[in-house]
């Protein structure tokens, strides 16, 4: 289970405290920490000056978590919007005794957080919904390095089917097969590793310059960076988005995009191959200053 943690206002160390119970590592601006069940969970440490640590968050996570602050604000209405255009379905209304439900339901009753349950601070439930397994193997590249001894580790998570010891897989983009070495879950050896783990791996035939040009490593092997997609726009961006450059989230592999269209057909434009899968995947305008709404919608591939 990897849990995306969200808040409008700065997150206060006190009300951590009653979530998380230790900090793991620091990654694109986004903390890694374990709450008090030992599920991951994951929070931006720049929002809202920046959009793109919660479009990395909302792109591995698959539940969530959202603060109920005393008010109801234009931050927590952008961060709505980004949760309503990703593939997160299910998540829990977090609320002490100066959460303002009553407009939260007022405002967002139409919307997915809408449909969440809710619990306070004190008492969030351990028993959440159990995470549905993917029909491939991804696990993403977001630290590497050479260590002495060893070789190749890449650092990431488990965001397809479980992995195991002396598997092999492929690169991506490159499509080079590496085979995986060892395992390590929380500094620990381990022979497989489950979805949603955070994991290092050491892999096999893995050189320095291949750590810098790939962003994971999966059993995919079809990757484009052109794709037909349905494109669903947010009513409330007020932008063309087919004449702006605009961010997406793939699987945590930040990439920018552009949109074109026919009478027949809209394309999305990567500035990096991916494989095909199909989902909900949001996109944003990080252009835009904080207080103008920068989620555009969502596209799905076709």
């Amino acid at each position: 289970m990897i849990i995306a943690l969200l808040s409008a206002k700065p997150f206060e160390e006190e009300k951590l405290k009653k979530i998380i119970s230790k900090k793991l590592d620091l990654i694109n601006n986004v903390q890694i920490a374990l709450d008090k069940n030992d599920n991951l969970i994951l929070y931006s440490v720049d929002f809202p000056k920046s959009i793109l640590s919660v479009l990395y968050i909302l792109s591995i996570a698959n539940y969530a978590y959202f603060i109920a602050d005393s008010e109801i604000n234009a931050l927590d209405a952008e961060l709505a919007l980004c949760i309503e255009n990703s593939s997160v379905e299910e998540g829990l209304i977090i609320k002490d005794e100066y959460s303002d439900i009553n407009s939260f339901d007022k405002f967002f009753e139409k919307y997915k957080i809408g449909k969440f349950k809710k619990a306070d601070l004190t008492s969030i439930p351990s028993e959440l919904t159990k995470q549905t397994e993917k029909d491939f193997k991804y696990v993403s590249i977001d630290k590497h390095f050479i260590v002495k001894g060893i070789g190749s580790v890449v650092i990431g998570f488990v965001l397809g089917q479980s992995i195991k010891k002396g598997e092999k897989l492929l690169l991506l983009p490159l499509l080079k097969q590496c085979s995986i070495k060892s395992i390590q879950i929380m500094d620990l050896d381990s022979e497989y590793a489950d979805t949603g783990s955070h994991v290092g791996l050491a892999l096999n035939n893995v050189s320095e310059s291949d750590l810098s040009n790939n962003y994971a490593v999966s059993s995919i092997s079809k990757v484009n960076d052109v794709f037909d997609v349905k494109l669903t726009l947010s009513p409330f961006y007020k932008e063309n988005p087919f004449s702006k450059q605009l961010s997406c989230s793939f699987f945590g592999e930040p990439l920018s995009l552009t949109l074109s269209k026919n009478e027949n057909s809209i394309k999305v434009h990567f500035n990096k191959k991916v494989p095909e899968i199909k989902g909900a995947y949001l996109i944003t305008d990080s252009s835009l200053a904080i207080g103008k709404n920068r989620v555009v919608g969502k596209i799905e591939v076709i």
